[in-house]
C-alpha cells in the first residue's frame, strides 16, 4: 500500500471529454463513440497511474516492469467528482432516498421533494428482499409522477442538509444542482495516413461531455438546445479527485479521442468532512445512512459485505433497507495482460443504504465514521483503491 500523503488534484477540461461506453466503435463508415453520462472511477484511476509511473520513470511508463506496476496499483483514489470552479464548490450526485415529484405538468422549475426510507406499512405484502430487507417507500402514499428535470449533481451545501435531517416539501430544481452533463456531438472524417487527405465516406462521430453548466439551455435528456441561456448564471465544471499519487501540473489526454484537460494541484482540501450532526446522530441512534458517490462493486449484487461484516473498525452492521437504482456495468482494457476486462455489474451512485449498528462502541463508531466518509466501502481490496463505492452518511431518524 502508498504511503504518500493525500493531494487534491483537479483535472479542468480543455474540449468536451469522451469516456467510452464499451459499445463497439470500428473504422466502419458511420460509426458513432458515445460517452457514459460520467467518468467511472477507473478511468481517473488508469489514467492517474499512468501519469504517476511515466513522471517518476522519466516521463516514459516502463510497461514491462512489473514493479512499477504494481506500485501504481497500490496508489489510492477518492472520486471523481464534479466541481463547480466558479463557486469553488463539489457536487455529489443525486441520493436515491429523495424522490423529487412534479407539481404539475407546466411547471419546470420546482417539484416536490419526499423522502424514502424503510417502512413497516407493507408488512402483508410477499417481496423477494433478501436477509430481511424492508420495502423503502413514502410514508404516505403518492399518485404523482417523478419530475422529468431533476437535477443529476446536488451541491454540497443542499446535500448536506439531506444528510443532517431530509427536509420534505417544495424545492427549486435550480438551486439543488445541475442537470445531467449536456453532450456534445461532433462529426468527423477519416484521414489517409499514405495521402493526408479525406477518405471518401469514411464519416464517423463522437460524442463528449461538455463540463460547462448554464441554465436554461438544456433539455430533459441532457442534450444542450437553444432556450434562454442564463449566461451570467454560467458554471466551469470540472473534476476533482483526491489520491496519494506522485503527479505534476500538466495539460495532458484525458479519456477518449486525446481530448485535453489540464491537471492543476490544490493547496486545499477540496472535499468536505463529515458533519457534526451527522457524527453525533449516528453515535446516539446507532443507525444511519451510507449513500454512493462513485458506483461500487460488490459480491453478493447490490448489497456490500465487507463494510458490513469485516471493517477494520470492529463495527457489525445490517443493512435494513437500501434505495438502489438500476445497475450500472463498467468493462475496460487490461494493459497489463493486453486483454478486455471482464464486464462487471455495479451499484450506481445516489445509492443510499440504511443500516443499524449491531456490535461496537463509541470509540469504534469514532473510527468507523471517520474511515467511511468519503471512503470505499466495496468488497474487493482493489476496487476500493480504484476508487470504486465512496460514500458519504447521513441520519436515520
Amino acid at each position: 500500500m502508498s504511503t504518500n500523503s493525500i493531494q487534491t488534484w483537479l483535472a479542468i477540461p480543455h474540449d468536451p471529454l469522451v469516456f467510452r461506453d464499451g459499445k463497439p466503435f470500428t473504422a466502419t463508415p458511420g460509426a458513432r463513440a458515445t460517452s457514459v453520462p460520467f467518468p467511472f472511477p477507473s478511468t481517473l484511476a488508469g489514467a492517474v497511474r499512468t501519469l504517476s509511473g511515466a513522471t517518476t520513470n522519466g516521463g516514459v511508463f516502463p510497461a514491462d516492469n512489473e514493479a512499477v506496476i504494481q506500485q501504481v496499483l497500490s496508489y489510492n483514489l477518492v472520486g471523481p467528482f464534479l466541481f463547480d470552479v466558479r463557486r469553488s464548490e463539489v457536487l455529489f450526485p443525486a441520493p436515491q432516498d429523495a424522490l423529487l415529484l412534479r407539481l404539475d405538468s407546466h411547471d419546470e422549475k420546482q417539484a416536490i421533494r419526499v423522502a424514502l426510507r424503510p417502512t413497516k406499512r407493507f408488512q402483508s405484502v410477499q417481496t423477494n428482499l433478501a436477509d430481511g430487507l424492508r420495502p423503502v417507500a413514502p410514508d404516505t402514499d403518492t399518485r404523482t409522477k417523478r419530475h422529468p428535470k431533476s437535477p443529476a449533481f446536488w451541491r454540497w451545501q443542499e446535500m448536506r442538509t439531506w444528510l443532517q435531517a431530509p427536509q420534505e416539501g417544495m424545492v427549486t430544481l435550480s438551486d439543488l444542482g445541475v442537470r445531467p452533463l449536456p453532450t456534445d456531438v461532433r462529426t468527423h472524417v477519416s484521414i489517409q495516413a499514405t495521402s493526408g487527405t479525406a477518405e471518401e465516406g469514411a464519416l464517423f462521430q463522437t460524442a463528449g461531455l461538455t463540463f460547462v453548466h448554464v441554465p436554461g439551455t438544456e433539455q430533459s435528456d441532457g442534450h444542450a438546445h437553444q432556450g434562454q441561456p442564463r449566461l451570467a448564471e454560467a458554471a466551469e465544471l470540472a473534476l476533482v479527485i483526491q489520491t496519494d499519487a506522485p503527479l505534476q501540473s500538466h495539460l495532458g489526454a484525458l479519456g477518449g479521442e486525446r481530448r485535453l484537460a489540464a491537471w492543476k494541484a490544490s493547496d486545499e482540501n477540496m472535499l468536505p468532512a463529515c458533519p457534526d450532526e451527522v457524527r453525533k446522530a449516528i453515535k446516539t441512534t446507532k443507525r444511519g445512512r451510507l449513500i454512493l458517490v462513485t458506483p461500487a462493486h460488490f459480491k453478493r449484487g447490490f448489497l456490500p459485505t465487507w463494510v458490513c461484516e469485516q471493517h477494520p473498525s470492529g463495527i457489525k452492521l445490517r443493512i435494513a433497507g437500501a434505495a438502489v437504482g438500476r445497475p450500472v456495468h463498467v468493462s475496460g482494457w487490461d494493459y497489463k495482460e493486453r486483454a478486455p476486462k471482464p464486464t462487471r455489474r455495479l451499484a450506481p451512485t445516489g445509492s443510499v443504504y440504511f443500516f443499524e449498528i449491531e456490535e461496537g462502541d463509541d470509540a469504534a463508531i469514532e473510527r468507523f465514521i471517520d474511515e467511511i466518509w468519503l471512503g470505499s466501502i466495496s468488497d474487493d481490496a482493489q476496487n476500493r483503491r480504484d476508487g470504486f463505492g465512496v460514500a458519504l452518511l447521513g441520519t436515520w431518524k
